[in-house]
């Protein structure tokens, strides 16, 4: 019930406000197009060719003596891991869920791998956010390693004391090598898999970019750096925009951290509808990304410390 009233009143702010309305839909919509589309788009497809290819669940195999002494999780969680860090949100979520659906996670071992699999990837950090909003790529990686570090420093907080009753450590002292299939055919699926993705992330960015505009009319201050903490935890492309548009400073970078590593409701939604039929709780999966933005926010402001 209180949903339906929040989507009515919702559609009345639409009709209310049309001209806030349309500005930040064309607005969320260029911002996909220039700066997340190009940048994403081939990163995307090239890591679904690998994906298909079997060189991810080869090289999530291979990691398995890794995961198992960090984080106390079977070899197949390396998969998830590793998709997790390289293709960014929500394919962390969608692979955790995949491994669960199909009996290589415990449910426990699932809700662990989650809460430090599902991750930005280098390519929006380096180059949407680094390259393209801060105007500097040495920010960009240092973002994106402060990233990285509190995944696996949040990976090995929440690990269990002991072994989970039924999971299962896949022994991997061979691992499967890549499947050779037929490139044309890997290719269409890999581009047919990214566009769908690209367009569910690109109408995300513009819905959640009208539910921010109005906020932000409505409630939100209109302090660059409060207002785009704000507006990132609806939507972190949106809210990272915000944080960029003063001078960049480890304050500014430093919040900038923080949203990428919570993620934003607009990948959160992604993630639900993932995970959605496996068990796997949400609160706790907030709480951790909470702690990883405030983890990832620690590293950065540190990095950018030693690095100036």
């Amino acid at each position: 019930m209180i949903i339906t009233i929040l989507v009515i009143t919702f559609n009345i702010f639409l009709l209310i406000f049309p001209k806030i309305v349309l500005t930040a839909a064309r607005d969320g919509l260029m911002l996909w197009f220039n700066n997340v589309l190009p940048s994403l788009l081939p990163f995307m497809i090239a890591t679904n060719m690998l994906i298909l290819l079997g060189f991810v669940n080869f090289a999530g195999r291979a990691l398995s003596p890794v995961m198992r002494f960090l984080f106390k999780l079977p070899g197949a969680a390396g998969f998830g891991f590793i998709t997790g860090l390289t293709s960014g949100y929500p394919m962390g979520a969608k692979t955790v869920a995949d491994l669960r659906r199909s009996n290589q996670l415990a449910l426990s071992e699932a809700q662990h791998l989650l809460a430090f699999s599902n991750n930005a990837g280098p390519l929006f950090i380096v180059g949407v956010v680094g390259v393209g909003l801060f105007e500097s790529a040495r920010a960009g990686y240092v973002l994106w390693a402060g990233h990285v570090l509190a995944a696996i420093v949040l990976g090995i907080l929440l690990r269990p004391k002991t072994r989970p009753e039924g999971g299962n450590f896949l022994e991997t002292a061979s691992p499967t090598r890549p499947s050779e299939n037929n490139t044309g055919q890997v290719l269409g699926e890999a581009v047919k898999n990214a566009m769908e993705s690209m367009a569910l992330i690109g109408g995300l960015i513009i819905f959640f970019s009208v539910v921010v505009a109005l906020a932000e009319y409505l409630v939100l201050p209109s302090d660059a750096l409060f207002g785009g903490i704000f507006a990132g935890l609806a939507e972190v492309t949106g809210g990272v925009r915000r944080l960029a548009a003063p001078e960049l400073s480890i304050v500014t970078l430093g919040a900038a951290a923080f949203v990428i590593g919570f993620g934003g409701f607009s990948v959160h939604a992604q993630s639900f509808h993932f995970t959605a039929g496996t068990g796997i709780k949400i609160l706790p999966y907030l709480i951790a990304k909470v702690g990883h933005g405030v983890i990832a926010a620690t590293f950065t402001v540190i990095l950018w410390s030693v690095l100036q």
